[in-house]
C-alpha cells in the first residue's frame, strides 16, 4: 500500500515537473561535415529560470582542436543577473564571469586571444543563450556571455544578426523556434543545426 502512495505521487507530480524544463539538442557542422553535438536546456522554478548549454565538437584546423564548452545563465524574472561560461580544450581553459551587483554587472572574460574586465551600468534582459529558447523579436541588445559583450541585435527578412567582437553570427527561426545558427568563430566557422525528432 505504502508504495502504491508512492507511486501516485510519482505519476501526479512528474508531468507537473516535465512542464518546468525545455530541452533541445542540435548538430555543430563544418561545411557540412559534424564535428559534435549541442544541447539546450532551460529549466525554471517560479519566477527564476536557468539556461544550460553545452558543446563538444573535434576538428582538424593545423592539428587536432577539442572544444569542451558549457554556458549557465540565470534570469530573475526577465533580468538577466549572472552567467558562467567554462571552455575547455587542447589549447587552454578560459572562463568568463558576469555577474549583476547593485545597480551594475560586473564582467570578468577570458576567452581565446581576449580578455576583458569591465562594469555595465544598465539591466539586460537577453542573453547568448537565450536565442536558443525565444525568438528576439523586439530584442535590441544583448549581452554575450562569453565575451562579456553587450552587442545589437539586427532583424533581416529571413534572419537576425549579431555582431560579437566583429564575428558576425545570424539566427533562423521556424515557427518561433530556433531552426539553424550560422556562427563566425576566430578558429573556425560553424553550423548549429536543431535536430528532428
Amino acid at each position: 500500500m505504502k508504495n502504491l502512495y508512492k507511486i501516485c505521487l510519482l505519476v501526479f507530480f512528474l508531468p507537473l515537473g516535465l512542464l518546468a524544463q525545455d530541452f533541445q539538442e542540435y548538430d555543430i557542422s563544418i561545411a557540412g561535415i559534424s564535428i559534435g553535438e549541442m544541447t539546450a536546456t532551460r529549466k525554471i522554478s517560479g519566477e527564476n529560470s536557468q539556461i544550460d548549454i553545452r558543446s563538444k565538437v573535434g576538428f582538424w584546423f593545423f592539428g587536432k582542436i577539442e572544444l569542451d564548452y558549457h554556458t549557465v545563465s540565470i534570469f530573475k524574472g526577465t533580468h538577466f543577473i549572472k552567467s558562467e561560461v567554462n571552455s575547455k580544450t587542447n589549447k587552454g581553459n578560459f572562463r568568463s564571469l558576469i555577474t549583476w551587483v547593485n545597480d551594475h554587472y560586473k564582467v570578468n572574460s577570458r576567452n581565446y586571444k581576449y580578455e576583458l574586465d569591465t562594469e555595465v551600468r544598465k539591466k539586460l534582459f537577453f542573453s547568448s543563450a537565450s536565442f536558443y529558447f525565444e525568438e528576439p523579436k523586439n530584442v535590441k541588445e544583448f549581452f554575450a556571455e562569453g565575451y562579456g559583450l553587450v552587442s545589437p541585435v539586427t532583424k533581416y527578412k529571413d534572419h537576425y544578426e549579431v555582431n560579437v567582437n566583429g564575428n558576425k553570427n545570424r539566427f533562423y527561426y521556424v515557427n518561433g523556434k530556433l531552426d539553424k545558427a550560422v556562427m563566425e568563430f576566430p578558429i573556425k566557422n560553424f553550423v548549429v543545426k536543431r535536430k528532428t525528432p
